[in-house]
């Protein structure tokens, strides 16, 4: 058995703070502890949450943080705050931290500046994970890749990586065409940890028995796509009903258009949900829509996909690394309720095309288990630490 590694792992989101990327950086540090290594996980504070403990394995430690609204959404000012506090953290426990092997950056922005630093200081690789908002949000005037400061920023940061790594195809792409990266992408989409369903029945959660059930999860802004999806249930027949788990800022405003579209008594907003309650509601829905004007990946179109339901996704982003237009899904564009509709009326309508698309994800997941992806990460740690680079670059 080779050497276990000791693995410090710096993301500025961590359940139940944030969305997916906070949850892949879990998962994976999760996995490499359960493997026999030791990981430590530098994130960020907030109300409720003890600053030290100990997680499935892992040894998380929250820097203290301020001017955040909400779980979901990060500000300019508590990012800043995790970078100030999280250097502060860095050089006060520097002797402590010195057992740190390799290092694992998730998002270059905006953890990337720490994981720079973190390097340096510890004289240890960096393996930068880039991972979708850190490199492209469409419906975002500060994203990245539109300012010229923070293009030229994310370079230096992505460049100053000893390895770095994309959790999509389009993220390698959309990095590869807005900065100048002078170092190899490789990809490797985020694993998927499975996990027993508790058997359960609509009744048990307050659902309809005979209502077909379209179900999305995500934070709740504009990225999202939610707006679109609730449009299209008013074209859809009476039975068709919307769950939508996740918490965030345009919460009032889609229960508004839901009112608008007089569909509000068909669509239910359950909030943010543990991860066994989601695939609880996940098996017991119809069909999942994923909506996203862009995604890098889709962490909850794998989970779909291990709770056996047919897709219905845009086609704009790393979502597309997963769901095969035909195969496991359908894939439509997004913004465009009429098509996202047409979309959801072929499942609805034929059911044993979506049957057969049920069976394909269930097959297609286990290829996508992190029992595979975490070692593929392992890999990179050992080849960083003995000097090399690897030369392929993924998909």
């Amino acid at each position: 058995m080779s050497k276990p590694l000791n693995v410090l792992v710096l993301c500025y989101e961590y359940p139940p703070i944030g969305g997916g990327g906070g949850v892949g950086a879990k998962q994976y540090a999760e996995a490499w502890a359960a493997a026999g290594h030791h990981v430590t996980v530098l994130t960020s504070w907030d109300k409720g949450l003890l600053r030290r403990e100990n997680i499935g394995g892992v040894d998380v430690i929250r820097v203290f943080v301020f001017g955040k609204k909400d779980r979901a959404t990060a500000t300019n000012l508590s990012m800043l705050c995790y970078l100030f506090f999280g250097f502060f953290y860095l050089l006060r426990h520097l002797f402590v931290l010195r057992r740190t092997e390799v290092i694992n950056t998730h998002f270059s922005i905006p953890t990337g500046p720490l994981g720079v630093v973190a390097s340096k200081l510890l004289s240890a690789p960096n393996i930068l994970t880039i991972i979708g908002g850190d490199i492209y949000d469409p419906t975002k005037r500060s994203s990245p890749h539109r300012r010229a400061v923070l293009r030229l920023a994310n370079a230096c940061i992505i460049n100053s990586a000893n390895i770095i790594v994309a959790i999509s195809s389009d993220t390698k792409k959309r990095a590869t065409q807005h900065y100048k990266i002078r170092k190899p992408i490789h990809v490797i989409n985020y694993g998927f940890e499975p996990m027993k369903i508790a058997k359960s029945n609509r009744g048990d959660l307050g659902l309809i028995e005979n209502a077909y059930y379209l179900i999305s999860v995500g934070r709740l802004v504009e990225r999202k796509g939610f707006e679109f999806l609730i449009r299209s249930l008013g074209n859809l027949p009476d039975d068709v009903r919307l769950l939508i788990i996740g918490d965030g800022p345009l919460e009032s405003k889609l229960i508004d258009v839901a009112h608008q579209e007089e569909v509000g008594e068909r669509v239910s907003f359950l909030g943010y949900q543990p991860r066994e309650k989601i695939l609880r509601y996940l098996t017991l829905a119809d069909c999942y829509v994923l909506s996203s004007l862009h995604e890098g990946l889709g962490i909850v179109v794998q989970e779909a996909m291990f709770a056996g339901l047919p897709i219905v996704s845009t086609d704009n982003g790393g979502q597309v690394d997963l769901v095969k237009d035909g195969r496991n899904g359908v894939l439509t564009k997004p913004a465009d309720v009429d098509r996202l509709t047409t979309a959801i009326e072929k499942l609805y309508s034929d059911r044993r095309l979506a049957a057969g698309m049920a069976a394909n994800n269930r097959q297609d997941i286990e290829q996508l288990y992190m029992s595979v992806n975490c070692e593929e990460y392992i890999a990179f740690f050992r080849d960083a630490l003995g000097g090399r680079i690897p030369q392929t670059s993924g998909t």
